[in-house]
């Protein structure tokens, strides 16, 4: 059973936490005895499942059905899952690219169904997708992905760095970046890099 009073944290324990946090914020899921232990340079798993058994009888770590999760966080069973949120991203002209924030959003783990490994959140600037229903300070749900069909709305990284979100379009060769909002225009862009497809948009009123 897990104390619930937190006591003070080694170092190294101290460490471990972040990691095992940062893992999950990530990916969505937990990270194994053995990945931990290449991520962190410690060569024994026994090591750091020792440190992982210290860390749950201080309040700080818990397992919900055999899965080990934050104490205090929220709990993927708990049908809420955290996303990392990435810095703004225009939804007008194209601006340079964003950084992941640090910062994440909790979302419905309906929403993302068995991609939740795989799913980040950016926010964003401008008006350009407003007939798409994105409108300016809206966060979308993105999966992570290098690849997307012709029709779907990415964010892309353009050859000069810069980075927006527009529907794609594939035309005779062609790589077209399509507006939903008739006061701006499409464009050609050549090198584009997919960053990720959109798969939801979060909205507070």
């Amino acid at each position: 059973m897990v104390n619930k009073i937190r006591k003070e944290l080694t170092p190294r324990q101290e460490r471990i936490l972040r990691a095992v946090e940062a893992f999950i914020l990530e990916r969505g899921y937990p990270p194994t005895v053995r990945r931990l232990g290449r991520l962190l340079g410690i060569a024994s798993p026994s090591a750091v499942f020792k440190h992982l058994a210290s860390l749950e009888k201080k309040g700080y770590l818990r397992r919900d059905r055999g899965e080990l999760q934050v104490a205090g966080a929220p709990s993927v069973l708990a049908g809420r899952i955290r996303v990392p949120l990435a810095g703004i991203v225009p939804a007008g002209s194209p601006k340079e690219a964003f950084e992941t924030s640090g910062e994440a959003m909790d979302i419905p783990d309906w929403m993302l169904g068995r991609k939740r490994g795989n799913i980040f959140c950016v926010r964003v600037e401008g008006k350009s997708m407003i007939d798409a229903y994105i409108d300016d300070g809206d966060n979308v749900l993105l999966e992570r992905t290098n690849t997307a069909n012709s029709g779907e709305m990415i964010v892309g990284l353009l050859e000069d760095g810069s980075v927006t979100l527009k529907r794609l379009r594939r035309e005779d060769g062609r790589t077209i970046l399509v507006p939903e909002n008739p006061a701006y225009q499409a464009f050609e862009v050549e090198n584009l890099r997919v960053l990720g497809r959109v798969i939801g948009v979060l909205r507070k009123y």
